[in-house]
């Protein structure tokens, strides 16, 4: 009898082993399959937040590129800063305020009622924030010259200071869970649909100036919501993962306006009219040339659209021949003699520069071969250009075109 409860015994113990294993092995399974789902809908999180990103860029791009052309394209919206012409609003593009000035960049929300997408957010479930470059930013104080030369003024770099991205038009934020003195409560009951206010140091990171790194926090420091730059300089904002930083960026640049903007049929036949016009061509002939590019003295108010003459001016080089002679572009001889050229330099090559004031006084970073060589101010007595004298092209935009003044 002895040695059956024995073996009974034993039994019920490799039995009882054999559930504690089990039991054990469905407890590891559990949080493993826990641990990979919590894992699995965080990457769907930062996933979607991309997404959301991505899609806020497509919408302040198509509607800076859909705009009418010669009076708004190319222009970007204004932030969402909780107000609209004095009154609480949420998700709209602001109008000129209290403290804006011409080439001042402004941080905010993204504007998403007025580009009518969903409130977009990030992984956290925080709305989208928004940064534009005072060059590009569409209210009451437009830049002078807006053009594919234009400069944006947001840099962004890393925790060491390396440029990532610079002079970019416009910075879409996603401004993750807050970190430090960050506080996020609910400003006004107009604001329900993000919710929390619109102050950006409450966002956008460090919260402390002391915790900032290569010198910079991630907003305008000393503005109303530290949302105003004080001057039109370019600003650095700092990518990086740390106790301090955990702001998510994606940016628009210069290239991904104009890229699509010049692709419009109105730009086509804006810079053809701008080269066709007989008024602005008298203008052209009775002017003294003058200075770098022998257009100082072009007055676009005879231009037949003279907003769009600005902007594109300094793309104008115009030199006397010394005695009125036939001249040919691209080899080809034209029909009457001309006593000047005009020439519309194209969109700059790899190798060309034109940010300062001297690299835009230098006919080389406009101009190549053959126009380099006989573009002369005030005359010239070469006879031969390059380029073209057709129509603009985006499919080769840094074509010069060239015309002949009889």
């Amino acid at each position: 009898m002895r040695s059956i409860a024995v073996g009974s015994s034993r039994r019920q113990s490799g039995v009882a082993l054999l559930v504690m294993v089990a039991l054990l092995s469905l407890w590891g399974l559990y949080l493993m399959f826990g641990q990979l789902n919590a894992r699995q809908l965080q990457m769907a999180r930062q996933q979607d937040a991309s997404l959301a990103l991505a899609e806020a860029r497509d919408a302040l791009i198509g509607d800076a590129t859909g705009q009418p052309l010669l009076a708004e394209a190319g222009y970007l919206r204004l932030p969402d800063l909780g107000f609209r012409a004095g009154t609480l609003t949420e998700g709209e593009s602001a109008l000129t305020f209290a403290g804006d000035g011409k080439d001042l960049s402004v941080i905010g929300k993204f504007p998403w009622q007025t580009l009518r997408t969903a409130a977009l957010r990030d992984a956290q479930g925080e709305c989208l924030w928004y940064v534009v470059s005072g060059r590009f930013k569409n209210d009451a104080w437009k830049t002078d010259p807006l053009n594919w030369d234009t400069q944006g003024q947001i840099d962004v770099v890393n925790e060491a200071g390396v440029p990532l991205a610079n002079s970019v038009a416009a910075l879409l934020v996603a401004p993750g869970p807050a970190l430090d003195g960050q506080r996020r409560t609910l400003a006004d009951a107009a604001y329900a649909a993000c919710g929390g206010n619109y102050d950006a140091r409450n966002y956008l990171d460090p919260f402390a100036a002391a915790n900032a790194l290569a010198g910079q926090v991630n907003y305008f420091a000393g503005s109303t919501n530290n949302r105003v730059a004080a001057s039109s300089g370019n600003k650095a904002f700092v990518v990086a993962s740390s106790d301090h930083y955990n702001d998510r960026f994606l940016y628009v640049t210069v290239d991904d306006i104009f890229n699509i903007l010049i692709r419009r049929s109105d730009f086509v036949l804006a810079v053809h009219d701008l080269l066709a016009s007989p008024a602005f061509m008298d203008h052209l002939r009775s002017i003294a040339v003058s200075g770098s590019k022998g257009s100082d003295n072009i007055a676009c108010t005879s231009a037949p659209n003279p907003n769009f003459c600005k902007n594109w001016k300094e793309m104008l080089f115009l030199t006397q021949l010394s005695q009125p002679s036939r001249i040919t572009v691209n080899g080809v001889q034209t029909s009457l003699a001309c006593s000047r050229v005009l020439i519309f330099a194209g969109r700059k090559t790899a190798a060309q520069r034109r940010q300062t004031v001297a690299e835009k006084t230098d006919p080389s970073n406009y101009l190549e071969g053959l126009n380099l060589a006989s573009f002369r101010v005030p005359t010239t007595s070469a006879t031969a250009f390059g380029g073209s004298s057709g129509d603009f092209s985006a499919g080769s935009a840094s074509t010069d075109l060239v015309r002949c003044l009889p």
